[in-house]
């Protein structure tokens, strides 16, 4: 299992990830707080990792992240949309209850491609909710 960390400077709630890869599935491990700023960071390490990994599946492991705000939603959802149109999945897994709350009226649990803790497959690509 490989393992790389990027941690950004600053405060100890400074967002920081780190990813570890286990065949042809990466993990980002993200910590501290996810803001617009630290969103930015976060997306263009995430996607460089994957674009060099080539995963079929890419688990973001958020339990490390006390605050998110919408720019954290941003980012989930546009590494789901890196993902889908890599024809894989994105895993999320370590919701803290504030975060689960905020991917829950977003209504992300609809969303084919994303595997939510408690869930062992991804809605089909092209099928939402009331699909047939």
């Amino acid at each position: 299992m490989e393992q790389t960390e990027n941690k950004t400077a600053g405060s100890p709630s400074a967002a920081g990830v780190s990813f570890s890869r286990d065949g042809t599935t990466l993990c980002a491990r993200i910590t501290g707080e996810i803001d617009h700023h630290a969103a930015r960071r976060l997306r263009e390490a995430i996607d460089m990792e994957v674009f060099r990994a080539l995963p079929s599946v890419l688990t973001l492991d958020l339990s490390g992240v006390g605050f998110m705000d919408s720019a954290g939603l941003g980012l989930i959802l546009g590494r789901l949309n890196l993902m889908t149109g890599r024809h894989g999945v994105l895993r999320l897994f370590g919701l803290r209850p504030s975060v689960a709350r905020i991917l829950s009226l977003a209504g992300v649990e609809r969303l084919p491609g994303l595997i939510l803790p408690g869930r062992d497959s991804p809605l089909p690509v092209g099928r939402g909710e009331g699909e047939v």
